[in-house]
């Protein structure tokens, strides 16, 4: 459209004519103010380093198009684009940016401090004028920390400075501050530097929080660092013991203890060989307490150590000397053999750390021995001597005039701080034959009875023994004698066949040191005489009592038993009973006599020859019935005392012996109970508080219940028969004071063995039963099937019992299967063969051997053919085999 211009309003078309500038026009735009400018406004820009600026330089010109060579140069003078790309560096944090409407844009995108400046804009407008605008960048270094670590350690008692470096443009200003209080200026303690507050002879009080503060007036910036300060002490050691001793073998634990801040890490090391023994085999250090820890300390351990405590703050040292105790170990104890009368040294060496002192001991004794001469035998004297060639302790035990009882074991001992240490040595001492072993010196032999002549001699070395008659004469072994060894024990047995040979004899016995002999009288043995007294003590309706007084004897047997016949008067002695009482026996008693009876008694002691000839014959009547005897009372005056305690306090266990019944049984007993009171040192009975209780049958113990604690009881037992009430028998007892808990007591009769076998039996046929019920229903086998079958068959005679009994006992329940016959130690084999059966029935005798002995039967089972049968078991002793005939229409009979 030319110069023109169209406006479109709604439907209609305004042609608006554009009229071309004049160069008039132009000229007047050119003489007016053409400038840059630059965004943010202001000559200079003061900003922080490490931030993002955008300057934006854009044209001030009537036609910005005119705008042309648009540049941002550097302080340097190097236009900003041709610097980035002469560098190299692809993504500087500076560089332009071209925008819409002749607009260049400087970016800074993390600015740093070199970058401060004088940047220049530059643009031609028109070709021809030269534009130009500056802005100075101010960088701002904020507050940093360049050396202000947050921990800080002052070593107590010396100087210290606290660090706090600051960097910050404009220069910062510092000041302190401690646990927020204000430090105003140095003073004798603080001294404040420039990087630095200097604490001047460090003590515990300085620890806490140093606040160093650093501000910027100019930018008003502020920043505070907080600063731990902890003051560090040196470690020191505890004093410790300068020596410790420990026993070889054992585990111990050596103690270091240190103070210091912050806590100090232990080592330990052996001073001689500067090894580090936390590392060592057997050693242990626990860094933290400083415990050494030694186990099995063996003596090479033995030597100096070094306990080192440090920590950040210094080191500290302690030594200390271990001693390493050996426990004794006995080195050298012989055996030693000397004869009676001589002079002995026994000779005992031990080793140990510290050397050990060394005594004796004899073993049959518990005193030892004391160094020097003993206070009650001077013949003994004990001496320690030290071998310090080999290290050892020497114990000389030396004993003069050796004597028989010095002869045993003896024990040396060794002793020190680490224990005792014993082994044990023999002294023989020799001496010659003696018979102090051998007692009886007269022998007595009879008929078919051999004297034995035993000769012990006592001796070291064993004595060697032979025999001689008193007349000199050797014996030698014959068919009237026989010589059983030959020392230290002989034995002479003689079988005398005439008076030639109650003789006297001698044993000899003899060793190198001696002969000594013994003599032995072999007498003739004889049977005793008769008694020298026969007294009746009591005589009762049933029982008698009598009093032996044994004959005299003189070298002669020991009588060892009394044999007594008796018999009623009307009576022949061929009819007599006879009783036996040893000599030991006191009492010599006999009952179940008949009452009202004469009886003849007589007597006749004994010896190992035989009874006398009976003698001392006594006739005495037996009284008539009547009540029983007094039972006795088991534990009356048990201690001694008037009365029994019972160990409960409400009841009291009474017990008695059985008495005599005097011709009729007892039927019961009557046990009655009375508390009693003690008034003026008499017993009485408190009246009206007695009572009786029955014990039926034979029993002789009644538990009494019910009781009053702390109580005295008369308790009286009587026994009744049908003459009457027997005269008491009585015990006092006192029950225990408190309360007890009730004990359940059985009164009735006690079940007997003989009921529990018969239970038992019972219970066993039972299971039998059962067993067999089971087996006839299961396996068509067992006695009850058996039975059953052999009702179906025809009668048999009494020899088909017999074989049905044999068959029982050989097969003991359980047998249903061959596995249970087999335990039961009974095999069943069933054969069959040509129309008839044999049933082998074998017993073992042993079990799972390959070739058990066994029993043998065969049994020909029953025909049903009505005819009768016998049957004949032959045994060989290893099986028995039956053979059966019939009796019938084919037999001869």
């Amino acid at each position: 459209m030319n110069a023109e211009s169209s406006v479109c309003i709604s439907f209609l078309c305004i042609y608006v004519l554009r009229v071309p500038t004049s160069r008039t026009q132009q000229l007047s735009y050119s003489n007016a103010s053409e400038s840059l400018e630059i965004l943010p406004s202001g000559d200079i820009q003061s900003r922080s380093i490490g931030s993002s600026i955008i300057l934006t330089c854009r044209p001030k010109v009537e036609n910005p198009s005119l705008i042309s060579h648009m540049e941002w140069v550097d302080p340097q003078n190097r236009v900003i684009d041709d610097a980035i790309k002469q560098s190299g560096n692809a993504k500087s944090t500076m560089y332009t940016e071209s925008r819409a409407g002749n607009i260049l844009a400087l970016l800074f995108t993390n600015l740093q401090e070199e970058q401060g400046g004088k940047y220049t804009c530059r643009a031609t407008y028109a070709n021809t004028e030269k534009l130009e605008k500056s802005v100075t960048i101010d960088t701002i270094v904020s507050i940093a920390w360049d050396d202000a670590p947050l921990n800080q350690y002052p070593i107590l008692g010396e100087d210290f400075n606290i660090k706090c470096k600051v960097r910050a443009r404009p220069s910062p200003s510092v000041d302190w501050l401690k646990n927020g209080d204000l430090i105003t200026g140095s003073n004798d303690h603080y001294i404040i530097d420039t990087y630095a507050l200097k604490l001047k002879k460090v003590t515990e009080d300085d620890d806490g929080i140093y606040t160093c503060r650093a501000s910027v007036p100019t930018t008003g910036e502020l920043k505070e660092r907080n600063i731990r300060v902890e003051v560090h002490i040196k470690p020191v050691i505890e004093e410790l013991d300068s020596t410790i001793e420990i026993v070889e073998g054992e585990t111990t634990d050596i103690v270091c203890k240190a103070r210091g801040k912050p806590p100090p890490k232990f080592t330990w090391v052996k001073s001689i060989t500067h090894q580090d023994l936390s590392t060592a085999d057997r050693f242990a250090v626990n860094k933290d307490t400083g415990v050494m820890s030694i186990r099995n300390v063996n003596r090479e351990d033995d030597g100096e150590y070094q306990c080192t405590a440090a920590n950040a703050a210094g080191t500290a040292n302690m030594n200390i000397r271990l001693n390493v105790i050996v426990k004794p170990k006995i080195m050298e104890f012989i055996n030693k053999t000397i004869p009676v009368s001589r002079d002995l040294e026994i000779i005992c060496k031990a080793f140990g750390r510290p050397p050990p002192e060394i005594l004796f001991r004899k073993h049959t004794s518990e005193k030892r021995f004391v160094l020097g001469g003993q206070p009650n035998d001077d013949r003994i004297i004990l001496e320690n001597h030290q071998d310090d060639r080999n290290g050892e302790t020497v114990g000389i035990l030396t004993i003069r005039n050796v004597i028989r009882t010095d002869d045993g074991l003896y024990e040396c001992i060794g002793k020190n701080k680490g224990g005792t240490s014993y082994k044990n040595g023999h002294l023989t001492v020799e001496f010659p034959p003696s018979f102090e072993a051998t007692d009886n010196r007269t022998v007595f032999a009879w008929d078919k009875h051999p004297g034995n002549l035993t000769c012990i001699a006592t001796s070291i070395p064993n004595a060697t023994i032979e025999w001689r008659l008193f007349g000199g004469q050797r014996l030698e072994s014959s068919p009237q004698i026989e010589i059983r060894g030959n020392g230290p024990i002989s034995s002479l047995i003689v079988y005398p066949m005439d008076n030639r040979f109650f003789n006297t004899y001698k044993c000899i016995a003899s060793n190198i040191h001696g002969t000594k002999e013994r003599s032995f009288v072999l007498k003739e043995g004889r049977r005793p005489g008769q008694l020298s007294q026969v007294r009746i003590v009591q005589m009762t309706a049933t029982t008698v009592s009598f009093d032996l007084v044994l004959p005299p004897q003189q070298d002669e047997l020991p009588i060892r038993r009394i044999s007594v016949q008796y018999k009623l008067s009307d009576q022949g002695w061929d009819k007599a009973l006879n009783r036996t009482w040893t000599v030991a026996n006191s009492t010599y008693i006999l009952e179940r006599l008949e009452p009202e009876r004469n009886y003849d008694f007589r007597f006749a002691p004994g010896n190992e020859v035989g009874l006398a000839n009976w003698g001392n014959q006594i006739t005495e009547s037996t009284q008539p019935k009547s009540r029983p005897e007094i039972p006795k009372m088991r534990n009356q005056n048990a201690h001694g005392g008037e009365y029994e305690m019972s160990p409960f306090s409400n009841q009291y266990e009474v017990a008695w012996l059985l008495p005599p019944d005097n011709g009729e049984p007892i039927t019961h007993f009557e046990i009655t109970y009375c508390p009693l009171k003690r008034i003026a040192g008499e017993w009485e009975e408190v009246p009206n508080s007695c009572k009786t209780e029955i014990e039926k049958g034979q029993r002789t113990v009644y538990w009494l219940k019910f009781l009053s604690a702390d109580t005295y009881y008369k308790i009286e037992v009587r026994a009744r028969n049908v003459f009457g009430l027997s005269e008491p028998g009585f015990i006092r007892i006192k029950t225990s004071r408190g309360q007890d808990p009730p004990v359940v007591h059985h009164q009735g009769t006690l079940i007997t063995s003989g009921a529990i076998i018969g239970i038992v039996v019972a219970v066993l046929v039972v299971i039998i039963i059962v067993i067999d019920v089971i087996c006839c229903c299961a396996q068509k086998t067992g006695i009850i099937f058996y039975m059953c079958e052999r009702s179906r068959r025809k009668p048999v005679d009494e020899e088909d019992a017999k074989l049905g009994s044999l068959y029982g006992w050989r097969f003991p329940l359980p047998y249903c299967d061959q596995k249970m016959a087999n335990v039961a130690g009974v095999t069943a084999i069933q054969d069959s063969d040509s129309g008839k059966s044999t049933i082998r029935l074998v017993k073992h005798t042993a079990i799972d051997e390959k070739e058990p002995l066994r029993e043998e039967k065969k049994i020909t089972p029953i025909i049903d053919s009505g005819l009768r049968r016998e049957t004949s078991i032959t045994f060989d002793g290893k099986r028995s085999i039956s053979k059966t005939g019939f009796i019938g229409k084919d037999s001869a009979v």
